[in-house]
């Protein structure tokens, strides 16, 4: 074919398209109910596609400067210890250092005037708090609470990657390396509850680890309906062939986390439920540090260890016929601040109502816990509209039950940030996401929570392709979940809001 016959014919199908564009109806050609035919419109094809400006919240809250040497730290802090107890100057987070305020309920701004109080005085006393972070998946392998962990411990003390299940979900990396022999079990209520499981006992994590199958009653012909079984009893189950069960799990040192976290001097396994003895070894490498039988319990049980220096890696050893259920391992120092990591992938924050209110009790005392950070609502936007209408009701129910577990422990909501559905050829924000953003704020302040908008903290509306294309990217190519380097930008934003409001109550006080 000749040169110019193919000129023209380039040039006839680009007329050709620009007619279709002119003429075709801008809602689309309805080919059924579920099929909508929809092609570009000449003011989409010459109209520059819109992008957020977010290089001002990239400015004000970049991190790349933002390392500290935590072992020094560790050292200051240790001068503070005294009988005296004097309020901290103000942190240097000022008005504009923060991208998005927290929102308090009408009328009371004091919410978390009880953690506040508690920071202000922590470093003279030989208090460890825990602060419990849970959200969906976008704060999987620690994204986000590694940074406010590490910002909280560099400024309040403490260390250590805080409260983490005997076997991880998902292969993560962070915030340590957990390997372990393949016959342990694993029973959640997330997304859904294991059948085979008769109670509630999954603690803080929604969780709990077994080296041991669990024996479900209705395989031993017991009548749960008559009994009220809190644990296998040998007096109303037959006799089980005893079968010895050898397990082990290491813990091991990320080397991609903050040096705080390589940092801890305790380590305690919260545990139960078991009806035959057995025995842990706990070693670091060839040093033996605990090696201990264990009796039969039905009650919750903590193991604490004190280690003289942090290992490279932590060995946990079991035998028994019997494994209890173990509802997580805690690595800590004494003192300061700890705050755990808790993704819940596909969850929606609605977990709560399902687990053993005196075990979660239980569990959030001993743990010392004094503020509980959810982050849900991503996995909201998908669904039906009367559906996040009622969205409100229930999460706002979980949250009256966490202030019934736990009075006088904060709550801080994070909303979901701006996710993107496509348009056509564009990236728009999804067209539920401002619904679920508002059900989730709504159900905070009427409950006598904080909110902090992390939709309006990105840029607001449409947003997230500004964070997908930035250089380097700030969230995936799903357009919905942030990457390492996103996720910490926004952790300062938070952190940011969180200590601009101590800084106040600072103030206040003084």
């Amino acid at each position: 074919m000749k040169p110019s016959k193919i000129y023209i014919l380039l040039i006839t199908c680009l007329l050709s398209l620009l007619l279709l564009m002119a003429v075709f109806p801008k809602d689309g050609i309805r080919i059924s109910d579920k099929f909508i035919l929809k092609f570009t419109t000449l003011e989409e094809f010459f109209t520059p596609k819109f992008m957020v400006d977010i290089s001002e919240i990239l400015k004000t809250n970049s991190v790349e400067d933002d390392t500290l040497n935590f072992s020094e730290i560790q050292l200051l802090d240790s001068a503070y210890i005294d009988s005296v107890l004097v309020y901290y100057k103000p942190l240097e987070i000022y008005v504009d250092s923060v991208s998005q305020f927290l929102e308090f309920p009408a009328g009371n701004d004091s919410v978390l005037n009880p953690i506040f109080e508690i920071l202000s005085k922590i470093k003279n006393t030989n208090d460890l708090i825990r602060i419990l972070h849970y959200g969906d998946s976008q704060i999987e392998v620690d994204r986000m609470t590694s940074y406010i962990r590490y910002k909280l411990q560099s400024e309040f003390g403490g260390s250590g990657p805080g409260f983490l299940p005997a076997v991880q979900t998902f292969d993560f990396q962070q915030p340590m390396i957990q390997t372990s022999s393949s016959n342990w079990f694993r029973y959640t209520i997330n997304p859904v509850k294991d059948s085979i499981i008769y109670h509630q006992r999954f603690g803080i994590l929604g969780t709990f680890c077994k080296f041991t199958p669990f024996i479900a009653l209705d395989t031993l012909n017991v009548d749960t309906n008559k009994t009220d079984v809190k644990i296998f009893d040998k007096n109303i189950l037959p006799e089980i062939e005893k079968i010895k069960y050898t397990a082990w799990l290491n813990f091991e040192h990320s080397p991609i986390v903050y040096s705080n976290v390589r940092i801890f001097n305790q380590c305690r396994m919260f545990y139960g439920y078991n009806t035959e003895k057995f025995t842990m070894k706990v070693s670091d490498g060839q040093t033996i540090i605990s090696d201990e039988l264990y009796q039969p319990t039905n009650l919750l049980t903590i193991k604490s260890i004190t280690l003289q220096k942090t290992p490279q890696n932590l060995k946990f050893e079991f035998s028994g016929s019997d494994s209890p259920e173990i509802y997580g391992f805690a690595f800590d120092s004494f003192r300061g601040v700890a705050v755990d990591n808790i993704p819940l992938r596909g969850s929606s924050g609605l977990i709560f109502g399902n687990l053993d209110f005196a075990l979660l009790q239980q569990m959030y005392n001993s743990l010392n816990v004094k503020l509980i950070i959810l982050q849900f609502g991503g996995n909201r936007v998908t669904f039906e509209a009367d559906k996040i209408k009622s969205y409100k009701n229930v999460f706002k129910w979980q949250l009256n039950l966490l202030h019934k577990i736990v009075p006088n422990v904060p709550i801080i909501v994070i909303g979901p940030g701006d996710m993107s559905e496509k348009e056509k050829d564009e990236y728009l924000t999804h067209k539920n996401l401002i619904p679920v953003r508002d059900a989730l704020r709504e159900a905070a302040l009427e409950s006598n929570c904080v909110f902090w908008d992390m939709y309006q903290a990105m840029g607001g509306e449409n947003s997230m392709p500004s964070w997908v294309f930035s250089e380097p990217a700030l969230a995936e190519k799903d357009f919905i979940h942030f990457t390492p380097d996103g996720a910490k930008i926004v952790a300062k934003m938070f952190y940011n809001s969180f200590i601009f409001e101590y800084n106040k109550y600072l103030n206040s006080k003084n």
